[in-house]
């Protein structure tokens, strides 16, 4: 149970021989949030939304207008005993209705309290917006009429035959995409490409159609809801938000809290990412069968991207103020729960390190205040995690664009002084004037101020370990590629990491396109031969015409039967068979050329790792002491290793293709380039090798861990933030 306030309270004088009411324009409705009755009181004229338990609501009934606070709160007193709100919570929750414009007096003055009362919640709301600048909204329309008109339309979209649909939607867009071919490859390779300047106007117009599905799924969903269930799912606001200076459009579908359901309520703050999902799967199917060079083929890709992965990393994120956020709250059933963790963690600190004894406590159940506070450290973190995320890779994606430096700036100010500078200002406010302070003043200073000095060392002086990392492949010093001399299908191949002797069979391929030509080459011979013989007794000119075309078709059929015998791939130097590209995958074509696996020596091996001119600095100076690897995803213990030779930077040809964006590597590649292991920006090459005998095969990955001296958190951002601003500068 939440604490209690005394029953009394000083300030009971000011609102006793009050006598109001709640608006006419109220609809109540009864909900269930972790197993406790609740009333939502919604008003219809404002949007403005309240919750009360049900000693609360017991006593804002009896406030029929006739009847004092002091009266009502009697007769509660009367009928409820210990259960009855105290003086303190009546005040307390007079003040959330009245801010809220939801009650009224009957009196003359009360029409201009009422009018002021908007005018500050209106002042307050544009003070909201014009704090966050990264994302001001504007309405535009009511578009309740137009949903009310077409709901029979489009209402089965959230009912058995929409979920049917849509399985069978997403079932083909996975089936479709899983079939493209070579073109399943371009979903990873187009990707680098998304932040281009000459796809940006593609990328705008996807994002602007992606999220207008997006709120129409919650006004719908709301609106089919709120009619079935009798809470009318009103849906008055349709406008124009800039996310980023970036104009998409949003619904306001508050109405939802009235559902008396969870699950719905859950449904309708998933309805967007549901219809979003839909929009991927059809572009996903336009984009697979569409010419890969035409502007749709490209339109459908940004689509599909922002409809699917963005969707996930952002709207189904529960620790940002999105989808993700209000369905965990529905599914918790704790209304609010980032303002609730919030208030739960302010109470904590004004209870116990502020001694105020009086404070309040939001939480209902020990269970919920765990909840509250498990969340508060997961959003904290996740929320500058993000941000900051968000932030370097637009820097680090934009910053070869001159022109766009200022907005990069200005965007960074602006989540720096909303997201830390705000929040500091109102509690050193607080702690200025709040009246609760005025005989602990002196001690939540206090406290305050050993507070940030804590903070302050542990972040700004307190030395901590650092450390480098660079991604390497392994190589060794005697090693030979092996190529597929002839195209075609993968019929068989050579245990892998086996050793074997030169000439053993390595690769199976088939061919039947040869076959048929061979097939063919020989019965045009033997016409040949037969014209020939002919031509030699009747027209001799003839006939040393097609001795020659029998030399040719004899150099011709040696030269199939050459490619033919290619098809069986032997090793051809004795050493470790290893398999780089055929992934297991019988049936597959193996391209004329294509690099099919390694024949190495696996002694002495060496990793090499590329790394920026800011990296390479670090680690130079750091005396290349301390330097451990282990292999991506291996719990194994670190292998110790020693630096052998550091190559001068300029270089831009990666030692593997792994190493790239394209693969999951550290590297952007090159635009430009028509290979994959071409690197967009110049490097090093640090050469490791292991000082432990281990077993390591050509052509792994491994992270590599170079020990650098101790400094704090603070001087490890800043030189972050520098070398992602003035890139190279090796700090």
């Amino acid at each position: 149970m939440p604490d209690r306030q005394s029953t009394f309270h000083e300030s009971w004088h000011r609102v006793a021989d009050l006598k109001p009411r709640l608006r006419a324009s109220i609809h109540i409705s009864r909900q269930y949030f972790r197993g406790r009755l609740w009333h939502v009181i919604q008003d219809q004229a404002n949007n403005a939304f309240a919750r009360l338990n049900t000693p609360g609501y017991a006593f804002v009934g009896l406030l029929d207008g006739s009847r004092s606070v002091r009266q009502a709160w009697d007769i509660c007193n009367a009928k409820l005993g210990d259960d009855a709100p105290t003086q303190g919570e009546v005040i307390e929750l007079l003040g959330q209705l009245a801010s809220n414009n939801l009650l009224e007096s009957g009196t003359t003055p009360d029409a201009q309290a009422m009018f002021d009362r908007f005018k500050r919640r209106r002042n307050r709301d544009l003070q909201g917006r014009l704090m966050n600048l990264l994302f001001p909204r504007m309405p535009l329309f009511d578009p309740d009429a137009i949903l009310e008109r077409g709901l029979f339309l489009v209402g089965c979209i959230f009912a058995w035959p929409g979920l049917i649909l849509w399985t069978m939607l997403i079932g083909a867009a996975v089936y479709t995409l899983l079939n493209a071919g070579p073109m399943a490859g371009k979903l990873l390779t187009d990707s680098s490409g998304l932040l281009r300047p000459d796809n940006w106007l593609l990328l705008l117009v996807a994002f602007i159609v992606d999220k207008s599905v997006h709120e129409s799924g919650h006004a719908i969903a709301c609106k089919k809801f709120g009619k079935r269930f009798g809470t009318g799912g009103e849906v008055h606001v349709i406008g124009i938000m800039l996310l980023i200076f970036t104009p998409v459009p949003y619904v306001d579908a508050s109405s939802a809290w009235l559902l008396p359901d969870k699950w719905r309520r859950a449904i309708v703050g998933a309805a967007g990412m549901w219809m979003e999902f839909a929009l991927a799967a059809v572009a996903a199917i336009i984009w697979r069968y569409s010419d890969p060079g035409s502007t749709l083929h490209a339109f459908c890709y940004n689509l599909m991207f922002i409809a699917s992965v963005a969707t996930v990393f952002f709207n189904g994120n529960p620790f940002l103020r999105y989808d993700g956020y209000y369905i965990l709250a529905d599914l918790l059933e704790i209304p609010n729960l980032l303002g609730r963790a919030m208030q739960y963690a302010t109470y904590l600190a004004r209870r116990y390190l502020f001694g105020i004894k009086r404070a309040i406590n939001p939480s209902e159940t020990s269970g919920q205040r765990r909840w509250l506070l498990v969340y508060l450290a997961l959003s904290g973190v996740v929320r500058v995690l993000v941000c900051t995320g968000i932030i370097l890779f637009l820097v680090a994606n934009l910053r070869q664009y001159p022109q766009l430096t200022l907005l990069l700036l200005t965007m960074a100010t602006i989540a720096a002084a909303t997201w830390m500078l705000v929040p500091l200002g109102r509690g050193g406010w607080y702690l200025l004037s709040s009246p609760e302070l005025v005989h602990r003043r002196g001690r939540a200073i206090g406290i305050s101020l050993a507070l940030a000095a804590i903070i302050a060392i542990c972040v700004g002086i307190l030395p901590l370990p650092h450390h480098s990392r660079v991604e390497g492949v392994v190589r060794t010093e005697h090693q030979r590629g092996v190529f597929a001399q002839s195209g075609g299908f993968l019929r068989w191949y050579n245990k892998l990491n086996h050793t074997v002797r030169p000439g053993i069979a390595l690769v199976r391929l088939s061919n039947p396109v040869l076959q048929t030509s061979l097939i063919q080459a020989q019965a045009r011979l033997a016409a040949t031969r037969i014209k020939s013989r002919k031509a030699l007794a009747t027209n001799p000119v003839m006939a040393q015409i097609l001795s020659r075309q029998i030399v040719a078709l004899n150099q011709e059929i040696r030269r199939i039967k050459n490619r033919i015998n290619n098809l069986t791939i032997c090793a051809p130097v004795g050493g470790v068979w290893i398999n780089h590209t055929l992934r297991l995958q019988l049936g597959s074509y193996i391209q004329r050329g294509e690099r099919i696996g390694t024949m190495a020596v696996l002694t002495g091996p060496l990793v090499y790792a590329p790394a920026g001119q800011g990296e390479v600095g670090r680690i130079i100076r750091s005396g290349f002491k301390h330097i451990q690897m282990r292999l991506p995803g291996n719990p194994a213990p670190m292998i110790p290793a020693r630096m052998i030779r550091v190559y001068p930077g300029g270089g831009n040809q990666l030692p593997s293709a792994a190493l790239s964006y394209l693969a999951g590597g550290p590297f952007a590649p090159s635009l430009h380039a028509k290979s994959p292991d071409q690197s967009a920006q110049p490097f090093f090459m640090l050469v490791f090798k292991p000082t432990e005998d281990i077993r390591l095969l050509p052509g792994q990955r491994v992270v590599a861990r170079v020990r650098l001296p101790n400094q704090s958190l603070l001087m490890d951002i800043v030189n972050d933030l520098r070398r992602t601003l003035q890139p190279g500068t090796g700090l």
